[in-house]
C-alpha cells in the first residue's frame, strides 16, 4: 500500500500567462465543439433478466436474548443477503435441537454468552467434527461453558483484552492487503478497542488477521475433526465489519465463491456549478492566483490526469447556483459558459453528468424535516417548492447538454429526507439512481444508504470514501468493500481546496498528492476493476442485487446454478487450498493471494479446483 505523503508543499507558483496559456490548450485539446453520444448504453437502461431462483439454505444462525446477539443477526443477515447465501435463523434458548444442524452446511453463533447452549454445548462440536463448519462472530465470553470448548476452537491460553489500534491481514486473504500493511482504527485514538481477547492458539491453526503488534489474533480458522471452526476475536458492528465476516465465513471452505459488483466509480459533486466563495487563502499562498483561475488551470488539468493515468470516468454533478432560495418562483441562472466549457470536456472523455441542486440547499421540508437541518442551510418552505427547483434544475440541466441522460441524483451535503426525496422522483422520474453516502455523518443526518434497488425501484449506489485525504476509518472501509463487495465509489469536491476542515491548509500539492495515493492504491489491489459512470454503477448494482445463486460443492469444484441471471455477472473465488485448474461458463483470473475474479457469460457454471498452492 503506498505511502501517505508526510510533508505538506511548499510554495508553487505559476505564472498568470503561463496558466492563461495552459487553459487555452486544454481546452482546445479536450473541449472540442460540443458533447456527442458516443453509446447508447446510457439510454438503454431497461436488462432482460431470466428467471429467478431458490437459495440454498446453506447456513443456520444461531441467535439468543443476548442484545449484542439482534446486532450480529442484523448485520449476518447483510452479508448473507449480499452474498446470496440461503440461511434461517434459530433462537438457541427456545427448544433448540442440535439435530436441526444436519441440514445445514454451516451455522453462525451471533451471542457472547455460550451458557445458552447449556447440556448441547458438546453435540453442537460432535456435530462440527463429523464435518459441520461452526462460526462465531463475536469475541465469546469467557464463561465454564466457552473454556470448555477453547481447545477445538485452537486455544491454548486465554488472556485478558488488550488495546489494539489496527489490523494486519496475512496470507494474502485479503484483496489491497500485503502481510505488513497496518489498518489503522484510529490513529488519533489515545486508547485502542479493547474487545479482542489476548489468546494463544495452536500452530496449526490458520490464522488470517492479527493486530497491528501481531500479538492477538483476531480472525483464525481450526479444523476440528472433518469440520472447521472460524473466530472474530473482535465486537465491532461498524459497517468495515462485513468484511472480517465475509473473510471469515468463507474461510470455512476450502473454496468459496460469492457475487460481488465489480465497479469503480469516481464523483465531482458540485461539478460544473458557478465559483464557489470560500476562503482563498491558501489558494493564493500556493499558486498566486484567484479560485476561477486554479479550477480551470490546476485541478482541473489534475482530475484529467488521473483520468487519463488511471481510467477514471468522471461523474459530474450540476449545481445550478449557490442561492439560498427555498421558495418559488426562483431566479435561475443565466451564466452558462462555465457549465458549457467544463461540462462538455467531461463529457468528451467518456464521463457523465448528473443532478446535484439547483442550489445546495438539500430538499428537506420545513416543518416536517426539522431534524435534517444543518448549518446554515435553509429548508424548503413546500413540497411543490422542492418540485419547482428539481425542474429548473432539469431544465438548466437538459437545455445545456441535452444528449446527456440525467439519471442519476447526489444530495447536496448527502442529506436527503424521505419527504424530500418523495418530491425529487415526483418532480424528475427519469432519476434511476441516487448516490449519497454509504456512511453515517458525525450529526447523523446524512441520507445513508446500501447498494441496492429500493422498492420503488430506485437504484442506491452509496459513495464509500471521500475528499483528498483518506483517513483511517474511511480506508478500514474501503478495504472491507473492495473484498466483500468488490466495489469502490469516492466522491470529492473542487472547493475541496477551500475548506480547511478538508485539508485545504495542507494546501493542494500536498491533497492531490493523498489523492493519487489512494486511486494508486485502488488499482494497484483491483486492476481490472471496471470503470464506470455514476448510471454505469447503477446498472451493475441493480445486475448484482437482482441475481440468485445455488452451490454444490463436487469432487471436481464447485457448480453455480444462477437465477435472475442478466447475461453476465461477477464473482469473487476465495480458496483456502488449491487453485482454479480451469473453468466452463465462465473467464477468471487471479487477483492476489487467495482471490479470483470470475466473470460469468452463463448461468451454469463449473469451477475447476485442484492442486496445491
Amino acid at each position: 500500500m503506498s505511502g501517505m505523503r508526510k510533508k505538506i508543499a511548499g510554495k508553487v507558483l505559476l505564472p498568470v500567462a503561463a496558466l492563461f496559456v495552459l487553459s487555452i490548450l486544454v481546452f482546445r485539446e479536450r473541449a472540442g465543439i460540443g458533447y456527442e453520444q458516443t453509446s447508447a448504453a446510457v439510454r438503454e437502461w431497461e436488462t432482460i433478466y431470466t428467471e429467478e431462483i431458490e437459495l440454498t439454505k446453506e447456513c443456520l444462525i444461531l441467535t439468543s436474548a443476548e442484545e449484542v446477539s439482534d446486532t450480529y443477526l442484523d448485520i449476518m443477515e447483510t452479508v448473507l443477503d449480499s452474498m446470496k447465501v440461503g440461511y434461517d435463523i434459530c433462537r438457541v434458548d427456545e427448544n433448540f435441537e442440535v439435530s436441526v444442524l444436519d441440514e445445514y452446511a454451516a451455522a453462525v453463533v451471533t451471542f457472547q454468552n455460550w451458557d445458552v447452549f447449556a447440556d448441547k454445548l458438546m453435540p453442537v462440536f460432535s456435530w462440527v467434527k463429523k464435518g459441520g463448519r461452526l462460526l462465531t462472530v463475536v469475541t465469546p465470553e469467557v464463561d465454564p461453558f466457552f473454556n470448555a470448548v477453547a481447545a477445538k476452537f485452537g486455544i491454548d491460553i486465554i488472556d485478558n483484552y488488550p488495546n489494539v489500534y489496527g489490523v494486519r491481514f496475512l496470507k494474502g486473504c485479503m484483496i489491497g492487503a500485503d502481510d505488513d500493511d497496518i489498518f489503522w482504527y484510529d490513529r488519533s485514538m489515545k486508547e485502542g478497542v479493547m474487545s479482542s481477547l489476548q489468546v494463544q492458539l495452536k500452530n496449526d491453526c490458520d490464522v488470517y488477521v492479527v493486530s497491528e503488534e501481531g500479538d492477538v489474533p483476531i480472525v483464525w480458522t481450526n479444523d476440528y475433526g472433518k469440520g472447521r471452526v472460524a473466530v472474530i476475536n473482535q465486537a465491532v458492528t461498524e459497517k468495515y465489519a462485513r468484511g472480517f465476516i465475509n473473510l471469515a465465513y468463507t474461510a470455512l471452505y476450502d473454496a468459496y465463491v460469492y457475487p460481488v459488483i465489480n465497479a469503480s466509480a469516481f464523483y465531482l459533486d458540485d461539478f460544473p456549478s458557478p465559483v464557489p466563495a470560500g476562503n482563498a487563502e491558501y489558494i493564493r499562498r500556493d499558486y498566486g492566483v484567484d479560485v476561477a483561475s486554479f479550477y480551470t488551470n490546476v485541478w482541473w488539468p489534475k482530475m484529467m490526469e488521473f483520468e487519463k493515468r488511471f481510467g477514471i470516468i468522471h461523474t459530474g454533478l450540476i449545481i445550478e447556483n449557490y442561492s439560498d432560495e427555498v421558495e418559488a418562483p426562483l431566479e435561475g441562472n443565466g451564466a452558462t459558459a462555465r457549465f458549457l466549457k467544463f461540462g462538455n470536456m467531461l463529457l468528451n472523455n467518456g464521463g457523465e453528468l448528473g443532478l446535484h441542486g439547483y442550489n445546495h440547499m438539500p430538499l428537506c421540508l420545513e416543518g416536517v424535516d426539522e431534524d435534517k437541518k444543518y448549518g446554515a442551510y435553509r429548508l424548503w418552505k413546500s413540497g411543490k417548492d422542492i418540485e419547482a427547483a428539481v425542474q429548473e434544475l432539469v431544465d438548466f440541466s437538459e437545455e445545456l447538454f441535452p444528449d446527456n441522460d440525467f439519471c442519476v441524483y447526489v444530495p447536496p451535503s448527502n442529506i436527503l429526507s424521505e419527504e424530500g426525496r418523495k418530491e425529487l422522483i415526483k418532480a424528475a422520474p427519469q432519476i434511476k439512481v441516487i448516490a449519497s453516502t454509504f456512511l453515517k455523518d458525525a450529526e447523523n443526518i446524512a441520507y445513508e444508504q446500501e447498494f441496492r434497488v429500493e422498492e420503488d425501484g430506485v437504484i442506491s449506489t452509496p459513495r464509500i470514501t471521500s475528499g483528498c485525504v483518506i483517513d483511517d476509518y474511511q480506508m478500514l472501509v474501503a478495504l472491507s468493500e473492495l473484498n466483500y463487495q468488490y466495489v469502490q465509489s469516492h466522491f470529492t469536491h473542487p472547493d475541496d481546496t477551500l475548506d480547511e476542515d478538508r485539508g485545504a491548509s495542507l494546501g493542494w500539492e500536498y491533497m492531490s498528492g493523498c489523492l493519487e495515493d489512494y486511486i494508486e492504491w485502488v488499482y494497484e489491489s483491483a486492476p481490472s476493476i471496471c470503470n464506470v459512470t455514476g448510471s454505469g454503477m447503477g446498472r451493475a448494482v441493480e445486475k448484482y442485487d437482482k441475481l440468485t445463486v445455488q452451490r454444490e460443492y463436487t469432487d471436481e469444484g464447485i457448480r453455480l446454478r444462477l437465477g435472475s441471471f442478466s447475461g453476465e455477472a461477477c464473482f469473487l473465488v476465495r480458496i483456502s487450498d488449491g487453485v482454479i485448474e480451469g473453468a466452463s461458463g465462465c473467464s477468471y483470473e487471479h487477483i492476489s493471494g487467495s482471490m479470483y475474479l470470475l466473470t460469468a457469460d452463463s448461468d451454469e457454471i463449473m469451477i475447476y479446483i485442484g492442486g496445491a498452492r
